[in-house]
């Protein structure tokens, strides 16, 4: 019988492909098998069995490849280096435990330079699995990878520049200013760079004291069923899926529980040479953290362009989706879509704000290069969070462009922290190209109120606007939706809910072309538009 492998993109048969694409390049069954019992290796923790697994790595690649297998058992190991054709395979009840010896790692691996509090200046960072410029390998089996990694809590060593105004903000508020720190050796789990053809399968990865897997300049990976760990309060920098500079990388069917981002695409720079991130899939993940979900950035020296996140579940998270952009790339044809989130702020020196939504444009330094972002969707989004979520460009040099929100519902309701930081429903500012279609706010009263609660929406040097069934109202008091400086508007079909006082607020001489159609059909809000002074007649269009 002749089996057709039909690569339509029709009924998602697109992943179907994508895995007989990888799967051509995995091992085939008939592959040899390498026991690393047969080259020394006990399976009892007090060994250290690093020479062992690293010779019988070395006889599958001499051999033109195979399986390196781990049978059940406990192994202790420092650095090990993966080669062309190997399948590193960790079978049930296989462990493979990180040394906490600094001496048992090579420790001349860049794997990022900035942004790491937990090395000093030119230091290189410890890897347990490593690879560089190997193809056709894998890391697969139901068994762990533990990382044994340690932290202490101490008083704040110093003030994160990135969140120094929420550091200020908590410390004014009795917030206690003591956060979790690394301890040595500060080791990466995973580190593949400049590798073709992976697969990471099955595996669980639990407790990296850095990044947890981490693919830089890599292409074609696939990574699929995975579950990684880390402690939620204590996992500073426990990364859990690093897409660095990569392209063709598709993530699926994963369950990732980090202390810092979940999954994260980044342009990390060496020396003066960086990559674009490009052409990736994330899908079907189960997502918790105590940072941000799934996120693109911060380190954005290369560019990021045609990435989807879709049916992802992302749950007691600092932060759900996020863009942000310091060091200059442009970020263009994202897509999230069918997702649901579940906000939960955390302690304040993890980066959030139990916000849905943020998208930013920012400079790591003075002189750093403005970045852009652009294309950007949203599509069949439900998100309950503390936090507003934004929208941001950057004032008076660059505006994001094109970022289009579809079927999106944003519950705001009450922060259990003392350092108040939420204000608006959903805040755009600065942005050129923005198209809001069935957003609707919602304020969840059940926990208490915010004494900064204000819009719905709020919009601010927008211009060139679609808004479109829209549903909402104010906090309290004031307006639903304030536009301010907002230019070539067109607003239909808005459905304010009971208890609106005023719908519509413009403000702002710059304010231009703002037409209103089909507005409040039930007539529920008892003032339909409030205008500043500065506001010229001319520009409202009622008719």
């Amino acid at each position: 019988m002749m089996v057709r492998k039909d690569c339509s993109i029709g009924n998602s048969p697109l992943l179907l492909c994508l895995f007989l694409m990888f799967s051509s390049f995995s091992l085939g069954a008939q592959s040899p098998v390498f026991n690393v019992r047969d080259f020394g290796a006990s399976g009892d923790s007090a060994q250290y069995a690093q020479p062992y697994l690293q010779k019988a790595i070395n006889a599958c690649h001499a051999a033109g490849g195979g399986q390196v297998l781990l049978p059940a058992g406990a192994y202790t190991t420092g650095t090990i280096v993966l080669k062309d054709n190997v399948d590193f395979h960790l079978a049930p009840g296989a462990t493979l435990y990180a040394s906490q010896q600094e001496k048992d790692y090579e420790n001349d691996f860049v794997v990022y330079k900035k942004n790491d509090s937990g090395k000093l200046p030119g230091e290189g960072t410890p890897v347990l699995i490593y690879a560089k410029g190997a193809k056709n390998i894998s890391i697969s089996g139901k068994g762990t990878i533990h990382g044994q990694a340690r932290r202490t809590y101490e008083p704040l060593k110093s003030v994160d520049g990135f969140i120094a105004e929420d550091t200020e903000n908590a410390r004014n508020s009795g917030v206690e200013m003591k956060m979790y720190y690394k301890v040595k050796p500060y080791t990466c789990m995973v580190f593949l760079e400049d590798c073709t053809d992976i697969r990471i399968q099955d595996i669980s990865m639990i407790e990296s004291t850095d990044w947890t897997l981490h693919f830089k300049w890599c292409e074609r990976a696939f990574v699929d069923g995975v579950y990684i760990f880390s402690s939620l309060e204590q996992g500073v920098n426990a990364d859990g899926i690093d897409i660095d500079g990569s392209k063709d990388v598709v993530v699926s069917n994963c369950t990732i529980i980090t202390g810092d981002d979940s999954i994260v695409l980044k342009s990390t720079i060496t020396g003066e040479d960086y990559r674009a991130c490009e052409n990736i899939t994330v899908t079907n993940c189960s997502l918790v953290s105590t940072s941000t979900g799934l996120k693109l950035g911060t380190e954005s020296h290369g560019d990021f362009r045609h990435i989807t996140f879709s049916n992802c579940v992302i749950r007691n998270s600092n932060r759900g989706l996020s863009i942000v952009v310091r060091d200059g790339a442009t970020v263009s044809d994202v897509l999230f879509s069918n997702i649901t989130i579940e906000c939960d702020r955390k302690h304040f020196n993890w980066w959030g704000n139990g916000d849905p939504i943020w998208l930013v444009l920012k400079r790591r330094f003075p002189d750093s290069k403005l970045g852009k972002i652009q294309n950007v969707t949203f599509q069949n989004i439900q998100a309950r969070g503390q936090g507003t979520s934004k929208i941001e460009g950057y004032p008076g040099e660059q505006m994001l462009e094109n970022i289009r929100l579809y079927n999106v519902q944003l519950t705001m309701e009450a922060e259990d922290k003392p350092d108040k930081r939420a204000t608006h429903g959903f805040e755009a500012h600065d942005v050129d190209g923005l198209v809001l279609s069935d957003l609707t706010i919602n304020w969840d009263n059940s926990k208490g109120t915010e004494p900064k609660w204000d819009a719905a929406v709020a919009l601010q040097r927008v211009k060139n606007v679609e808004m479109d069934r829209v549903r909402g109202k104010q906090a309290a008091k004031g307006s639903a939706i304030r536009l301010t400086e907002v230019q070539n508007a067109y607003i239909t079909n808005t459905l304010p809910q009971p208890g609106t006082a005023t719908l519509f607020e413009v403000s702002g001489a710059e304010s231009r072309n703002l037409v209103f159609r089909d507005n409040d059909p039930m007539g529920i809000a008892a003032q339909f538009l409030a205008t500043g002074k500065e506001v010229e007649k001319e520009e409202i269009n009622l008719k």
